[in-house]
C-alpha cells in the first residue's frame, strides 16, 4: 500500500472517529495540534529492533539531536533505562515507571505496537518532564491515605483492649515488680501515666491495666501523633450537627463520650496541641465534655490512661506542655525499665519473636549461637523490644538458608558495638570471639564489594554506613579485590 493511501486510512479512522462525531471546531484543532506539540510530555516511537522512527520535536532538542537526528538510532543509546525493549519482548505495558535521562528523573510509560496479533514496535512517552508536581501529589495521597489509615483504626479496635498481663513475657524481677504495681494501679480508680522509652511496651501495660480492671467495658486508644491537627478536638471530644464542612448530619461523639464507664488511653500525650491540653485538662477535672458547636455539657465517667516517652517536666519548662496538666497527669506514674536493664529478658524476647518471625518468612531456624546469644544480651538496645524485633528480621533475612543464627548475620553495627563495647572488656581466653567478630564483618565488607563491584559508595549504602567509616575499615581490614 503507498504511503498516500495509508495517510489517509489513518485520517479516514480518526476522522470518522472524532471528528464526525464532534465536528472540527477550533477547541478540537487546537486540542489536536496541542497533543502533537505538547511541551510536557514527548513521544518517541521505535521498531521490533529498538531502532528511532520516531522522536517529537522537544525530545529532539533534549537529546541536542537535528531534526529527524534521531532516525535509526537504537533507543538504548540514548535512553539506557528504557522500558520499551521489556514492553516490545513481553508485550506488556508499563505505565508510571521512574527513569534517569542525562541526569534528569522523569515518569514514563511504554506500550507494545501491535499488527495482526504481532509486535512490530513500541511506542514510550515521558508524562512529566518535572516529579515537582508528582511528588506534591503523591504527599496530598499520602496525606489522605494515613487519615483514611487512622481513622479505619480507630473503628476497628478502639472499644477493646487487645492484652491483658499475660500476654507480658518476662523473666526480670524488676519487671516482675513493676507488673505487681501495674495490678495494684489497677484495682484504684486513679488516673495514670505510664512513662518508658520507645518499644518498652507502655501500650501492652495500658491495654492490661484496663482487663485487669474493667475487661468487659470500652477501652478507647487514641494515638496523639496521628491525630490531624485540624481534627484533633473534634476527634477528641466530638461535634454537633452542621459544626463544619463534611461533618456527618447527626453530628458525632468523641473518643472520651464513647469510653463512658471505660478506659480513655492517650498514647503519647506530649503531641497534643497547647490549645487541646486546655479543654483536656477540665474534662479530667470536672468528668464532663462538651463537643465541638455545642452549647451544652455531659456527664461522663471514664478511667484515664496516658503514656508517654517524653519528660514532660522538660516540656513544661519549655511551655509546649501545661503545667497544671502536668499535675493532673502524674498523680500516679508507672515507670517501665528499658531492656538494657532487664537483659535476662533477651534469650527470651529472642525464641519468642524467632518462632513468629518463621511463621511470617516461612523460614525454619530453630537456633541462636552461643556467641550471637552473648552479643545481644550485652547490646545496649536503645530502641528496646521494637528494635529487638527489627535486628532479629534483620538477621533472619540473611540467614534464610541456615538452621542456625551466627555472627556473621548480625548487622554490621551490632558487630561494631560489641567490638567497641562489650568485647573490650571480656575475660582472657575468649579474645577468640573478638577475631571472629573482626573476620565476619571483614567477610561482610568484601561481600558487599563484590555484589558493587567495587563500587564503595553502592557498598557504603548497603552496609549502613558512612562511606568514610567504609575507606576507613577497608584499610584496616587490608582488603584488596581484583575487579
Amino acid at each position: 500500500m503507498k504511503k498516500k493511501a495509508i495517510y489517509d486510512e489513518i485520517l479516514s479512522d480518526f476522522s470518522t472517529e472524532i471528528l464526525g462525531e464532534y465536528g472540527l471546531n477550533p477547541i478540537i484543532t487546537n486540542a489536536m495540534r496541542f497533543y502533537f506539540r505538547n511541551p510536557y510530555e514527548s513521544t518517541i516511537i521505535v521498531d521490533k529492533d529498538m531502532r528511532v522512527q520516531f522522536m517529537d520535536k522537544m525530545s529532539e532538542e533534549f537529546f541536542g539531536l537535528k531534526r529527524g537526528g534521531a532516525k535509526d538510532v537504537d533507543i538504548r543509546e540514548l535512553v539506557p533505562q528504557s522500558g520499551l525493549p521489556s514492553a516490545i519482548e513481553t508485550g506488556m505495558p508499563t505505565v508510571g515507571r521512574i527513569l534517569e535521562i542525562r541526569g534528569v528523573k522523569r515518569i514514563g510509560a511504554v506500550y507494545p505496537i501491535k499488527e495482526k496479533g504481532k509486535i512490530i514496535g513500541g511506542i514510550g512517552k515521558i508524562i512529566f518532564h518535572s516529579l515537582e508536581e508528582v511528588e506534591r501529589i503523591n504527599a496530598e495521597i499520602q496525606k489522605l491515605k494515613r487519615e483514611v489509615r487512622y481513622l479505619k483504626q480507630r473503628e476497628g479496635s478502639e472499644h477493646s483492649s487487645l492484652y491483658s498481663f499475660n500476654n507480658i513475657l518476662s523473666k526480670s524481677i524488676l519487671m516482675k515488680e513493676t507488673i505487681a504495681t501495674a495490678k495494684k494501679i489497677s484495682l484504684f480508680n486513679a488516673d495514670v501515666l505510664i512513662l518508658g522509652e520507645s518499644g518498652t511496651g507502655k501500650e501492652l501495660f495500658a491495654h492490661s491495666i484496663h482487663s485487669f480492671a474493667l475487661p468487659d467495658k470500652p477501652f478507647v486508644k487514641i494515638n496523639c501523633p496521628a491525630i490531624p491537627f485540624d481534627l484533633a478536638e473534634s476527634v477528641l471530644f466530638g461535634y454537633e450537627k452542621g459544626t463544619f464542612t463534611g461533618a456527618v448530619s447527626s453530628g458525632k461523639s468523641g473518643s472520651f463520650e464513647r469510653a463512658d464507664n471505660g478506659t480513655v488511653f492517650l498514647d503519647e500525650i506530649s503531641s497534643l496541641p497547647l490549645s487541646i491540653q486546655a479543654k483536656l485538662l477540665r474534662v479530667l477535672q470536672e468528668k464532663e465534655i462538651e463537643r465541638l458547636g455545642s452549647a451544652k455539657t455531659k456527664k461522663i465517667n471514664f478511667r484515664f490512661v496516658a503514656a508517654t516517652n517524653t519528660n514532660l517536666k522538660r516540656l513544661v519548662e519549655e511551655g509546649r506542655f501545661r503545667e497544671d496538666l502536668y499535675y493532673r497527669v502524674t498523680k500516679v506514674t508507672l515507670s517501665i525499665p528499658p531492656l538494657r536493664e532487664r537483659r535476662e529478658d533477651v534469650p527470651l524476647y529472642l525464641y519468642h519473636y524467632l518462632e513468629k518471625i518463621n511463621q511470617s518468612y516461612k523460614t525454619q531456624i530453630k537456633q541462636v549461637s552461643k556467641k550471637v546469644m552473648d552479643i545481644l544480651v550485652n547490646y545496649n538496645w536503645p530502641g528496646n523490644v521494637r528494635e529487638l524485633i527489627n535486628v532479629l528480621e534483620q538477621t533472619i533475612i540473611k540467614a534464610s538458608n541456615d538452621k542456625e543464627i551466627r555472627t556473621e548475620h548480625l548487622p554490621p553495627d551490632i558487630l561494631v558495638y560489641a567490638q567497641k563495647t562489650h568485647y573490650a572488656s571480656v575475660p582472657e581466653g575468649t579474645h577468640d570471639i573478638k577475631q571472629e567478630i573482626t573476620e565476619a564483618e571483614r567477610n561482610l565488607i568484601v561481600s558487599a564489594l563484590r555484589q558493587t563491584k567495587g563500587n564503595k559508595r553502592k557498598a557504603a549504602v548497603l552496609l549502613s554506613m558512612p562511606r568514610s567509616t567504609l575507606y576507613e575499615k577497608i584499610r584496616r581490614h587490608d582488603i584488596h579485590l581484583d575487579w
